[in-house]
C-alpha cells in the first residue's frame, strides 16, 4: 500500500474569537472559533492562505496566556512560518481540530477537561468574546486507502477518534477502542454504519492497556491508528514491531506523558 496522502501549508498565525462554549460531558468542552483570519487576509504586508485542515489528525498550536501574570507571548509572522520569541517564550499547547466549516468560518477545538495544564485551566474558564490566537496546521495527513481501519485512543485522542469516523467512507470496516477514566467521558459519535465502537474502562498508569486491545495483530492490509499517553503508545509501538504490517500503515502519536500532567495538556 501507499503512504497516506499529505498536504502541506504555510503555518500562519491566527487570531480568533470564542463564538461558543459547549460542554460534550462532563470531561470534554467544545469551543467554537471563528473570525475573519480563517479566509484569506492580508496582514503586514503579507497575504495569508485561508485556514484548511483535511486530515483526521491534524495539529494547530494555540498560544495562550501565563497563568501566573496573564501575559501573552506571541511568535512573529515570517514567510510562511512563525519566528519564536524568547523572553518571554511563547505558552502554546497542541490540538486537533475537531471541525472546520470553510463555508461558515467556523472551527471547533475540544478540550478534556481534567483539572490542570495550561490549557485545561484555560479551557474551563474560557468565555464567550475571548480572543485566541493559533497558528498551523503545517500539514494534513489524509485518511488512506485500507482493507479496514483500528482506532485506539484515549480521552485526549476523542476529537481525532471522532474525525477518523466521521472521515471514512460509509461502508469501512472500523473498530474503535476508547480508553476512558469515567464512564461520563462517553459521548455520541457518527460513524460508518458497520463501525465497531468500544469503550473501556483504564488506569492511566497502565501502559499496557492500548496493547491489550489488540492480543492478535491484524493482518496486512489494515491501517492502525493510535493516539495517547506516551509509555502507552511506546508498548503499543514495541507489541506491532515486527509484526507483518505495512509501517505506512500504521500511525502512533504520542498525546501526553504520565508525570508532566500538569505541565502538559
Amino acid at each position: 500500500m501507499t503512504a497516506p496522502d499529505k498536504r502541506r501549508f504555510p503555518i500562519t498565525l491566527r487570531a480568533l474569537q470564542v463564538t461558543a462554549v459547549t460542554d460534550l460531558s462532563p470531561r470534554l468542552r467544545r469551543v467554537t472559533l471563528s473570525g475573519p483570519q480563517l479566509a484569506a487576509f492580508e496582514a503586514d504586508g503579507r497575504s495569508h492562505p485561508a485556514f484548511e485542515s483535511l486530515g483526521p489528525d491534524d495539529h494547530v498550536k494555540l498560544f495562550l496566556p501565563d497563568p501566573e501574570t496573564g501575559a501573552l507571548s506571541l511568535p512573529v509572522q515570517g514567510e510562511g512560518r512563525l519566528h519564536w520569541p524568547q523572553d518571554p517564550p511563547a505558552i502554546s499547547r497542541e490540538y486537533t481540530p475537531r471541525a472546520f466549516d470553510p463555508a461558515s468560518g467556523v472551527l471547533q477545538i475540544d478540550f478534556v477537561l481534567h483539572g490542570h495544564g495550561v490549557a485545561g485551566r484555560w479551557a474551563a474558564r474560557v468565555m464567550v468574546g475571548q480572543e485566541l490566537y493559533l497558528g498551523g496546521p503545517r500539514a494534513s495527513v489524509l485518511v488512506p486507502q485500507a482493507d479496514r481501519f483500528v482506532l485506539i485512543g484515549d480521552e485526549t485522542a476523542l476529537p481525532a477518534i471522532a474525525n477518523w469516523l466521521e472521515m471514512l467512507p460509509g461502508d469501512a470496516q472500523v473498530t474503535a477502542h476508547i480508553l476512558i477514566e469515567a464512564p461520563e467521558a462517553r459521548i455520541d459519535l457518527r460513524a460508518p454504519e458497520g463501525a465497531q465502537i468500544h469503550w473501556h474502562a483504564y488506569d492511566p498508569r497502565d501502559a499496557q492497556a492500548m496493547t491489550r486491545l489488540i492480543p492478535v495483530i491484524p493482518p496486512r492490509g489494515t491501517y492502525i491508528w493510535a493516539g495517547g499517553e506516551r509509555a502507552a503508545i511506546a508498548a503499543l509501538r514495541a507489541h506491532l514491531d515486527g509484526a507483518d504490517l505495512d509501517p505506512q500503515q500504521v500511525d502512533l502519536s504520542n498525546y501526553w506523558t504520565l508525570g508532566q500532567a500538569a505541565e502538559e495538556d
